[in-house]
C-alpha cells in the first residue's frame, strides 16, 4: 500500500512494535499500512461518524486486516480502554483547537501513552502552546507538501518543553531549530494570511483597532525577520 506524503510522514515517526490508536481514522489507511509493513501488530481505529467507519471497515476487509484492527465508533480518546495497551496516539486532519480539546478531555487515557503524533489542519500554534503547558515536550516537527497544501506534523512525548516563548511556539521551535527546506514556504503563507488580516483591520471603521493593528504589524515584522534568516540558511545550504 502506498500512502500519501502526509500519512507517510506520520508513519515514519512510529517505532516498530508500537500499539497505535488512529483517532479519526477515515479510511484506516494508516493502521492498515502499519500492519502490512509489520511496524505494529495491532491497532485501534476510531471515528466519531458512522459513514467513515463503514468505509474503514470495507478497506480493512479488502486488505484482510480485520483481525488486527479494532474499529470503534466514538469521540476522541473515549474509545480507548486500559486493556488496549496503546502507546502511540495519532490524531491527524482536525483543527488544532479540536485536537487540543480531545487531548484535554482524554487526559485520563494518556497515562500509558509514550507519544502523540498530531497533524493539525490549522492553529498549530495553539496546539503547541497547549502541549507545552500540559506536560508534553515537542520532540520533532516536520513539514510535508501534498499538492498545493503544506502540513505541519508534531511528535510530542510526556515531558517538559524547554521553549516557552509564545512566538516561537506558534511557528514550531523544532522547525526553527532545524530549518527544513519547506520552512520559508510556511512562513510566507503565514505572512500572506496575516497581511490579509492587517488590510481588513485598516478598513474597519466601527471600532478602534489601533492596538490590534500595532500587534499585527509587530507579528509581521517578526515573521519577516525569521523568513529572512530561514532563506539565508536555505541558500547557504
Amino acid at each position: 500500500m502506498k500512502l500519501t506524503p502526509r500519512l507517510q510522514a506520520i508513519a515514519e515517526l512510529i517505532p516498530q512494535g508500537s500499539v497505535v490508536a488512529d483517532i479519526g481514522t477515515d479510511h484506516a489507511y494508516l493502521p492498515i499500512y502499519l500492519l502490512l509493513e509489520q511496524i505494529c501488530q495491532h491497532a485501534v481505529a476510531s471515528d466519531i461518524n458512522e459513514a467513515p467507519l463503514k468505509q474503514a471497515q470495507e478497506t480493512i476487509a479488502a486488505f484482510n486486516c480485520h483481525q488486527r484492527i479494532d474499529l470503534r465508533l466514538g469521540d476522541g480518546l473515549d474509545v480507548l480502554t486500559g486493556a488496549d495497551d496503546v502507546d502511540t496516539v495519532v490524531i491527524a486532519g482536525l483543527g488544532g483547537r479540536t485536537i487540543a480539546s480531545l487531548l484535554d478531555r482524554g487526559k485520563n487515557k494518556l497515562s500509558q501513552i509514550k507519544r502523540v503524533i498530531l497533524q493539525p489542519m490549522n492553529e498549530a500554534g495553539y496546539l503547541r502552546l497547549y502541549l507545552a503547558n500540559n506536560g508534553f515536550a515537542l520532540v520533532h516537527e516536520a513539514l510535508v507538501a501534498e499538492g498545493k497544501y503544506l502540513y505541519e506534523i508534531i511528535l510530542a512525548k510526556p515531558g517538559l518543553e524547554v521553549e516557552r516563548d509564545p512566538f516561537r511556539l506558534s511557528l514550531g521551535p523544532r522547525l526553527l531549530e532545524k530549518k527544513p527546506p519547506l520552512l520559508p514556504r510556511l512562513l510566507k503563507e503565514k505572512i500572506r494570511k496575516l497581511r490579509t488580516v492587517y488590510h481588513s483591520l485598516q478598513k474597519a471603521k466601527k471600532e478602534d483597532v489601533t492596538e490590534k493593528i500595532n500587534e499585527v504589524e509587530h507579528q509581521l515584522h517578526c515573521l519577516q525577520e525569521v523568513l529572512t534568516s530561514a532563506t539565508k540558511n536555505t541558500d547557504t545550504d
